[in-house]
């Protein structure tokens, strides 16, 4: 806003001039320059390609706690009304106030020791891997021989579930179906699949096929139980080798047997990790790297990590 200046007559020229040249000067800012503006720019998309990542992490983070506290609570629930109601829940609301039909689910059998099997499951969005970390006995999937089980009513039932199913039993591995017959751990389903390889071999004098579905359907196996992903890991057998590799989602994180050096295999390399069940070769017994058998696999460093 303009200044308003009153003067006496009895200034001088030079004083006057000073002195208008003080009032009606422009008292405004400057303003910001280009670069001054492109400069700050920079730091705010700097702090958001910083602050964005930690912000989702911790969505995530907190969505799957939420989850795997649901689930712990329905599973305490369900154990409550067989060990201590004495009675079988007929419909998801008994297992609490307000449970949203929509996402949660249950199921039992009664096992081959007499004892009942059951699990409850979502399919809500949660990371897998945060899940499991609080809840250890957690698995993502559709459990293996899920048709013998019998689902409560009036909340998820059967055909609802998927390849991101995650389903919990408060009594642990046991008590829960596993997602293979093998078991639901690479090293469980990895030994499953070698055993039954060297069984086929014993049996029959020969290896199994090794391309199509015959390659699952001599082990006597279903194509399409197998071709999907199994908590991160596709399973190929192929005649005297299994071949495993992560899916678009994981990756393998392993050291070699002669460096201490990490090793990261992700889909995108089209390559295997590869056990050779028998061939008397020096390689036989060993896990290695696509076809680089001089690269033997130190298997007990291998991770099997969700790509952010």
């Amino acid at each position: 806003m303009a200044r308003c200046c009153i003067y006496t007559v009895d200034h001088n020229w030079g004083e006057w001039n000073n002195m208008r040249e003080e009032c009606f000067r422009d008292h405004r800012g400057k303003g910001f320059s280009l670069v001054e503006l492109l400069i700050v720019l920079a730091v705010i998309a700097a702090l958001i390609a910083v602050v964005t990542p930690i912000g989702i992490k911790a969505m995530r983070k907190s969505a799957a706690v939420a989850v795997a506290r649901d689930l712990k609570t329905l599973s305490q629930s369900f154990a409550n009304k067989i060990y201590l109601d004495g009675e079988l829940p007929q419909t998801i609301s008994e297992l609490g106030r307000n449970v949203d039909s929509s996402l949660f689910g249950a199921a039992w059998k009664i096992g081959e020791d007499g004892e009942y099997n059951y699990f409850v499951f979502t399919n809500r969005e949660a990371d897998f891997e945060t899940v499991s970390g609080v809840l250890v006995d957690s698995r993502q999937g559709i459990p293996f021989g899920v048709d013998d089980y019998a689902f409560l009513d009036n909340g998820l039932g059967k055909e609802s579930m998927n390849s991101r199913t995650l389903y919990y039993n408060l009594l642990g591995a046991e008590s829960i179906a596993p997602l293979t017959p093998f078991g639901s751990t690479f090293a469980e389903i990895s030994s499953g699949f070698v055993n039954l390889i060297k069984g086929f071999f014993e049996k029959n004098g020969r290896y199994p096929r090794d391309w199509g579905e015959h390659r699952y359907k001599d082990l006597g196996l279903n194509e399409a139980s197998w071709t999907r992903s199994i908590n991160g890991v596709v399973y190929k057998p192929s005649g005297r080798l299994l071949r495993v590799i992560p899916d678009s989602e994981h990756k393998f994180i392993f050291n070699f047997l002669d460096s201490s050096d990490k090793f990261e295999l992700t889909s995108r390399y089209n390559w295997d990790l590869i056990f050779n069940i028998g061939d008397d070769s020096s390689d036989t017994g060993h896990w290695y790297l696509n076809s680089i058998k001089e690269r033997k696999v130190d298997i007990s460093t291998l991770k099997i990590v969700k790509i952010e």
